[in-house]
């Protein structure tokens, strides 16, 4: 499956129902499966949406890291695999659930990030929050990552 590049904003419906913009619902529907997986993100307030394809491959690493017969890494695994099932409909769109939305401070627009195999959703504001704190951080953090390394502009 191709990676997902963009952002794209769009607007709920009454009912927490979004339509999924064009260009990644075209990657998303190589597969023929209209079932995807939409969690809370582990370390920013919004969500992460994925194809089956890719819920399935990260299942399996978060399995191979961790020890399921150790009880406090099999809690941790319950609640980061805890993602809710959407489909998407045949316009596109698809139902976030109340909580879901609820937590990640989405209320009638929602930004669709594309992020490797995988889009956040995003409150806009939070979004251009977590943009401008990056930015501010980006040329120490560049030489923090990558060290000496030459990077682009």
């Amino acid at each position: 499956m191709d990676d997902f590049t963009g952002n794209i904003a769009a607007k709920l419906d009454s009912q927490g129902r979004v339509p999924v913009p064009v260009v990644f619902r075209r990657i998303l529907q190589q597969t023929e499966d209209n079932t995807l997986y939409i969690r809370p993100d582990t370390y920013r307030n919004c969500l992460v949406l994925y194809s089956k394809t890719a819920w399935e491959a990260q299942k399996a690493q978060f399995r191979e890291r961790l020890d399921l017969l150790d009880e406090e890494q099999s809690s941790f695994y319950e609640y980061l695999i805890s993602a809710d099932r959407v489909e998407m409909d045949n316009v596109g769109r698809i139902q976030i659930p109340k909580l879901a939305l609820q937590g990640a401070h989405i209320t009638n627009e929602v930004r669709f990030v594309g992020v490797d195999n995988t889009i956040k959703l995003w409150n806009p504001e939070d979004y251009d929050n977590f943009i401008a704190d990056n930015r501010k951080n980006f040329k120490n953090n560049a030489k923090r990552f990558f060290g000496n390394a030459q990077t682009s502009n």
